[in-house]
């Protein structure tokens, strides 16, 4: 078999060169869905008894001391983003908290994120009822009736 060497060789360097550049267009595009992950907090805000829906309630959500803030929507519904790597990252596994104020109601819960939970999306849905807040007044009156109670309760 005769054949040139010289074409043989620029064939062969032109197929190196086209599976090293897909190679690198290939590891571009994968690096963008890296880069751009993001993880989804959301849930929605009710009252202390999950009957009512609560909206323009003041939403901060806590993860790694990194902290979001948003307002809940007319369906109680609030949601916030934060991203899988760098400094303000929070994902999978993670702990974090969600707390809620309107007028004088407040609640509070927690919540863990779950690993790609639709897509690349990491996923925690954490809802909170709030209950009103008891006064200074209200609040010694229901500690000192419990203490009554216990000592009438232990003098028997």
């Amino acid at each position: 078999m005769f054949f040139n060497k010289k074409v043989f060789k620029a064939n062969l360097n032109l197929k190196v060169m086209k599976k090293t550049l897909m190679l690198i267009v290939l590891m571009l595009v994968f690096s963008v869905g890296v880069i751009s992950a993001k993880t989804l907090i959301a849930g929605k805000i009710y009252n202390a008894d999950f009957t009512d829906t609560i909206s323009g309630a003041d939403v901060m959500v806590n993860c790694n001391g990194n902290i979001q803030t948003t307002e809940s929507l007319s369906d109680g519904a609030y949601s916030v983003t934060f991203n899988e790597t760098g400094t303000n990252a929070c994902n999978n596994g993670d702990t974090l908290t969600v707390s809620a104020t309107k007028g004088n109601l407040y609640g509070s819960e927690t919540g863990i994120i779950h690993d790609n939970a639709f897509g690349d999306w990491d996923l925690a849905i954490v809802n909170v009822p709030l209950v009103p807040e008891f006064s200074l007044i209200i609040g010694s009156l229901t500690i000192l009736s419990a203490v009554g109670i216990f000592f009438f309760v232990r003098r028997e």
